[in-house]
């Protein structure tokens, strides 16, 4: 298994109609001054792109998967490469705390 950034608050997925940005992490645990973000856990509402034949719709995607080792106030912390669920299908996280790695 390899190291990869950890996912906070305000790290960003693949873009869609508009560039998801993680919006909820855990009340208790931090890297680098931002809260870390957890299976479970919310982006910022964005513009998804659905059918119609081709519109964008504003939603908030959750988080679907994490590190099997690293946990934080009891769900698995996200890290690049993890993804949320948006309502067209799942897409990963791109972007995480450039001094926190987990496996």
């Amino acid at each position: 298994m390899s190291l990869r950034a950890a996912g906070r608050i305000g790290d960003v997925y693949i873009k869609r109609c508009s560039t998801p940005v993680q919006g909820t992490g855990s009340p208790k645990v931090f890297m680098e001054q931002l809260a870390a973000s957890r299976i479970g856990d919310k982006t910022l509402p964005y513009q998804e792109i659905v059918p119609c034949p081709k519109c964008c719709k504003t939603h908030t995607a959750t988080v679907l998967s994490g590190s099997p080792k690293v946990f934080a106030t009891g769900s698995a912390v996200e890290a690049i490469g993890d993804m949320a669920l948006g309502i067209t299908g799942s897409f990963s996280l791109l972007k995480g705390a450039p001094t926190v790695f987990v496996i």
